[in-house]
């Protein structure tokens, strides 16, 4: 399973429909007050193309160069 974060819940949305539609499970959750996001998608199976798809819907992998401070 892999965590994908968002600023803001309305974000994941496309993301999310994309990803079911693909067969991937997903959930949104949330963050707590030490998440790395304030919006926390969790997706399993987590592969390349999931990768591929955060990039074009605005989410980032916590790590990733694009993830806010």
């Amino acid at each position: 399973m892999g965590v994908i974060g968002f600023a803001n819940q309305e974000d994941s949305a496309e993301l999310i429909k994309a990803l079911v539609d693909e067969g991937y499970t997903a959930d949104l959750q949330a963050g707590s007050v030490d998440a790395p996001a304030p919006w926390v998608l969790t997706v399993e199976p987590f592969d390349d193309r999931v990768v591929e798809m955060v990039d074009v819907y605005g989410g980032w992998i916590p790590g990733d160069e694009q993830a806010p401070e």
